[in-house]
């Protein structure tokens, strides 16, 4: 069973396995310990069900409630998974500011890294050490997916999605539907978008192609209206080949 819990223009998803325990995929902006707590009890009863939290990517509007969440949940097989490229930034807090993608958000994004200040870039609260022994770390450098059956949930494994951020990861379910982050985006749209910040386009269209040739029939965006049909990610990928 998969479940969608919006927090703010994110959307994180919730699977249960057949113990009934949870994974979390992201854990949004940081914000009031109530607030997500709440609409996570809503959603499965005890936020305590889940077992894995899984971060598409260290930006803060995806990691900024994972220290709270660790701290809250109180079951010892808990793990977080997340790309080894992350570890720095989960040990600092550091709000990372993206290049962008569109000729205005270049410009957005340079005025950002002029204008605030050290302490604006605290984005989210850190992990400290301790806290890494719940952590696997994934590089991707002798494996192409990674399963997470030994954690109890075998429909589900990580593929990596770079582009958007160095960091990046997209959780596959069944086979056939990806949940992918910010590797594509439709918040006001139907039709798919590269996202407006990032890090790297040619390695973003290169996991567009990645998850095409994969053959995954929905593609959903954390921020998104709805889900993305491969077709349309095909339409759209034409315009960069």
């Amino acid at each position: 069973m998969i479940n969608k819990v919006k927090l703010g223009l994110n959307n994180l998803y919730l699977f249960e396995n057949n113990n009934g325990d949870y994974l979390l995929l992201d854990t949004g902006l940081a914000c009031k310990e109530d607030l997500i707590l709440n609409k996570i009890n809503k959603v499965i009863g005890d936020y305590n069900k889940i077992k894995v939290i899984v971060i598409t990517h260290s930006h803060s509007d995806h990691i900024g409630n994972l220290k709270l969440l660790l701290d809250k949940i109180k079951r010892a097989d808990k793990i977080v998974i997340i790309h080894s490229n992350a570890k720095e930034i989960m040990l600092s807090g550091e709000k990372i500011i993206p290049n962008g993608f569109y000729k205005f958000t270049k410009y957005i994004s340079k005025k950002l890294k002029l204008k605030f200040s050290k302490e604006f870039q605290k984005g989210f609260k850190n992990l400290s050490k301790e806290d890494l022994k719940n952590v696997v770390f994934l590089d991707f450098k002798d494996y192409e997916e990674f399963s997470l059956n030994k954690y109890g949930f075998e429909n589900l494994k990580i593929i990596y999605t770079a582009g958007h951020s160095s960091d990046s990861i997209s959780l596959v379910y069944n086979d056939e539907y990806l949940f992918c982050g910010d590797m594509v985006q439709n918040l006001f749209f139907k039709y798919p978008l590269i996202p407006l910040f990032g890090d790297d386009i040619k390695e973003l269209i290169d996991s567009w192609k990645k998850v095409i040739d994969k053959a995954y029939s929905r593609i959903y965006p954390a921020t998104s209206r709805s889900y993305i049909l491969r077709e349309d990610l095909i339409k759209k990928m034409e315009k960069y080949e």
